[in-house]
């Protein structure tokens, strides 16, 4: 298969962007694959943790690019997983405009995460309203899949998302609970999945191989469509041969003679 490039998006800030990047680095890079994470965000969240990351750890090689638009297209060539964690307020600072059509232009998949209030729940309905309209996306849809984070039990907020999505034909790829072992993780440069010995991590480790399966399937499916669309269309219908053209020729003057 060929490299995939994540994006990890939501306009809102607090859902949780960071958690979800790190933690699905974590995740590729365990399994044996060349990560690159790239920190797209002027807070650099992403590069604390991976400043606190043991070098024992699976390798992640992180790229710092606040300005996304300067990231050069070539290097994600280099790795089979390329994540990228964006900043806050992109599609609603139109300043942002060209670092979100930046970061769509890499995107093979795109993860939203988002949580199961009301708040957010409306906030994540405007971002994707926008996501799916913007020109840059429409020109060349790339499959979008949202993560509820931070699940608490609280089943009435876990209904009203589902419902959300269900309206606009989004899947609900899986949900991480609210948990301590995340803050855990993210102080000491790991992914949950990494912590092999936390009862807490080991119960969010089906969660995680849900999400990379999904993007897993979802590359290979966006890939078999690109292929198909460079694929030349066959003609209508085949040409005749030189030598049975002639000889319908022949026949065609010997009946009119």
């Amino acid at each position: 298969m060929a490299g995939l490039n994540i994006l990890v998006v939501n306009s809102k800030g607090g859902c949780g962007k960071t958690t979800v990047a790190t933690n699905l680095a974590a995740a590729y890079a365990t399994a044996d694959r060349r990560v690159a994470l790239f920190d797209c965000d002027a807070q650099a969240s992403t590069r604390h943790w991976s400043q606190c990351r043991d070098a024992q750890l699976s390798n992640i090689d992180l790229h710092s690019y606040p300005v996304p638009s300067q990231i050069p297209a070539p290097i994600t060539g280099a790795y089979d997983i390329c994540i990228f964690d964006s900043a806050p307020g992109l599609t609603t600072k139109p300043v942002l405009r060209n670092d979100f059509e930046a970061l769509l232009r890499l995107a093979d998949a795109i993860v939203v995460p988002m949580l199961a209030s009301a708040w957010d729940i409306r906030a994540g309905e405007q971002f994707i309203a926008q996501l799916m309209t913007q020109r840059v996306w429409r020109a060349a849809p790339t499959p979008i899949a949202v993560v509820s984070n931070r699940v608490n039990g609280n089943l009435t907020s876990q209904q009203k998302l589902q419902h959300f999505l269900s309206c606009i034909d989004i899947p609900a790829v899986t949900q991480f609970r609210e948990s301590p072992v995340y803050a855990e993780a993210g102080d000491s440069g790991r992914g949950v999945i990494e912590m092999k010995l936390n009862r807490a991590a080991r119960k969010e480790f089906k969660a995680w191989h849900t999400l990379t399966d999904w993007l897993d399937h979802a590359a290979i499916a966006g890939q078999q469509s690109a292929q198909q669309a460079r694929r030349p269309a066959l003609p209508l219908a085949a040409p005749k041969a030189p030598a049975a053209a002639a000889a319908a020729t022949t026949s065609d003057s010997q009946e009119r003679a």
